[in-house]
């Protein structure tokens, strides 16, 4: 069979860390005190997966800080172009993260019901235990709003940038 050649390209380009750490700063405290509201209100404090999003969540605002306020000089970075975000931000530019957040978060609906109904059949399948697997599914969240907002700076940051920084990657 042939296989059909993709059409997306690796970039790398120079942008100034400033405003990807403005993303994790400004992200990484309201979803750390979101985090530590859900953790209050399912009561999972030392819980292995709230432990690793703790630190995950320390990791981004700390890397946050470092880029925002101490980095000086242009970093590398790399894009994707050709794929489904990149043509989502061409088609969309302001709508790109009110679409990509409600978009993720009706995949993460639509898996966590389907695995309630999975595990519980459809008798088992009430607004309270799926109330209760959104709950615990939670960290999915944090990761739909983190890719959505970076992927948006890293195109935003791309187009802005001039084309002598640009480079294919292969």
């Amino acid at each position: 069979m042939l296989k059909k050649k993709s059409k997306k390209q690796l970039m790398e380009f120079s942008r100034s860390p400033k405003l990807s750490g403005k993303v994790n700063v400004c992200l990484g405290l309201p979803l750390t005190a979101l985090w530590l509201l859900r953790c209050w209100k399912i009561d999972c404090w030392y819980n292995g997966t709230t432990i690793l999003s703790y630190i995950v969540l320390l990791l981004m605002v700390g890397t946050g800080i470092y880029r925002w306020a101490f980095r000086k000089g242009a970093i590398s970075d790399t894009v994707t172009l050709g794929g489904f975000s990149n043509r989502m931000y061409l088609r969309y530019r302001q709508l790109y993260m009110p679409v990509g957040i409600a978009a993720g978060f009706l995949l993460i609906f639509v898996f966590t019901a389907l695995l309630t109904f999975i595990d519980d059949g459809i008798d088992g399948l009430t607004i309270q235990r799926l109330s209760e697997e959104l709950a615990t599914f939670g960290w999915m969240f944090i990761l739909v709003l983190y890719k959505v907002l970076k992927s948006y700076v890293d195109f935003y940051e791309y187009y802005r940038s001039p084309e002598a920084s640009r480079k294919k990657v292969d």
